[in-house]
């Protein structure tokens, strides 16, 4: 057992038992590695791939990071191999097409790299059958989810990919690494709260599914970066391992409960929607980075309401198929539209809401406090270890920042405090003033 892997260990083995559904929870993979140096480490995917052709996938830059190591690594594993170093690559759906293509004669596929790259890997293997081994360059949730996120036609959508067989992290690598990217990986995790809130909400207001499964895997650590961010900083080995675990069981999350509602709630909309919209003006902010800076603002969103609304009534919104066509088009508006739909509340459904927020409000309150971390607490994590956590510091104007905290709700089916705020007619409080 690693003692970088903490309960991860547990998983691996299928020892773990939730203590909420008092199931056995394993994973489908075979192999999770975190060590200072993966130099002489030997792999257990490696049985599998000898005298296979194997094809090593990385970006220019995430080589550059970490490329010989691994390729030095790969080589004391008795392992051939051919290699891909991408110039340029984006996340759509052609891209990875093209990508799956120019890649199906392989039989196993073994990325270098970090989100977006470890996405595109993964989208090429399901796409092809072929098994998945993952270097972290830099932390992503990507590693270990089972979904991957492309645009289609400008619009970001989740998609089935395949599950790494083996993912590796080497923590001198991390201890190298621009700071901006282990930044932007706490920015990252520190959604569990924001996440949690949102999701249990959901629960209580649509009885949409709830585990707390993941999130009480994570738990440990987020104390730990929550008190000790500013190690980061000092390549402190414990609390980069405590981000690499934490950043891989925000991905592990999904598989768990078979979605994304653990890891991507109301904070991540926001993010989508910069990241749709802005277009030539982005400022080139990494994902981390923004959600970061949503966080708190979600945060601050249901500080507000669960601990000072003694009572909560929602309002009729006017929102109609128009809303939809004017922000993304007459060729996808009415899919949209239609989704969004299964979380919004008119007529009846408005009437039978508040008629529970009536009665149960003052008890739904009490289970929520109890997983709200102060905003406050977010923040100085951040702060500390010099990550951004607002959008000034992003380089995103406070009147587009505005548009996205205005319109975010409108891109995916999640229920949020986005919608909350619409709802009780309080989102312009947390508009961001000139």
């Amino acid at each position: 057992m690693s003692k970088y892997l903490g309960v991860i260990n547990n998983l691996l083995s299928g020892s773990y038992i939730s203590p909420f559904s008092k199931k056995s929870v394993s994973l489908p993979i075979d192999e999770i590695v975190i060590e200072r140096s993966i130099e002489n480490i030997k792999f257990k995917f490696t049985k599998n791939l000898l005298n296979k052709k194997n094809l090593v996938i990385s970006g220019e830059n995430s080589f550059k990071a970490f490329g010989e190591k691994v390729l030095k690594s790969l080589r004391n594993n008795n392992l051939d191999f051919d290699i891909n170093i991408l110039k340029k690559y984006e996340s759509s759906q052609t891209f990875a097409t093209n990508l799956s293509l120019s890649s199906k004669e392989y039989e196993n596929i073994i990325v270098i790299g970090s989100g977006s790259l470890i996405d595109l890997c993964k989208f090429v293997s399901f796409k092809n059958n072929q098994n998945l081994i993952v270097f972290c360059s830099s932390l992503t949730a990507a590693a270990t989810t089972s979904t991957v996120s492309l645009t289609n036609d400008g619009v970001k959508e989740t998609i089935k990919s395949k599950i790494a067989q083996s993912i590796i992290i080497d923590l001198d690598n991390l201890r190298m690494a621009p700071l901006r990217l282990l930044r932007s990986a706490l920015g990252d995790v520190l959604c569990r709260s924001t996440c949690q809130i949102d999701w249990l909400t959901s629960h209580l207001f649509l009885s949409t599914e709830y585990d707390e499964t993941p999130f009480a895997l994570q738990y440990e650590d987020e104390r730990l970066l929550l008190d000790n961010s500013y190690k980061i900083l000092e390549g402190d080995y414990d609390t980069l391992a405590a981000l690499s675990r934490m950043t891989l069981l925000n991905g592990i999350a999904a598989i768990i409960i078979g979605s994304t509602h653990a890891g991507s709630m109301g904070e991540h909309l926001i993010s989508h929607y910069i990241d749709m919209f802005m277009g030539e003006k982005h400022p080139g902010t990494l994902h981390g980075e923004q959600v970061a800076v949503t966080t708190l603002l979600l945060s601050k969103i249901q500080n507000q309401i669960i601990n000072f609304s003694d009572t909560l009534v929602f309002k009729k919104l006017n929102i109609t198929d128009n809303n939809f066509r004017e922000l993304f088009g007459d060729k996808i508006f009415n899919q949209m539209y239609e989704q969004f739909k299964k979380k919004y509340f008119d007529g009846e459904k408005l009437d039978n809401l508040n008629n529970l927020l009536e009665k149960k409000w003052p008890e739904q309150k009490a289970i929520l406090k109890k997983h709200l971390l102060p905003t406050e607490s977010i923040e100085k994590a951040l702060k500390n270890c010099g990550a951004p956590t607002n959008n000034v510091e992003l380089r995103i104007p406070n009147n587009f920042y505005n548009l996205a905290i205005k319109n975010s709700f409108l891109l995916r089916d999640r229920f949020s405090y986005l919608d909350v705020a619409h709802y009780t007619m309080t989102l312009s409080d947390y508009f961001i003033k000139d």
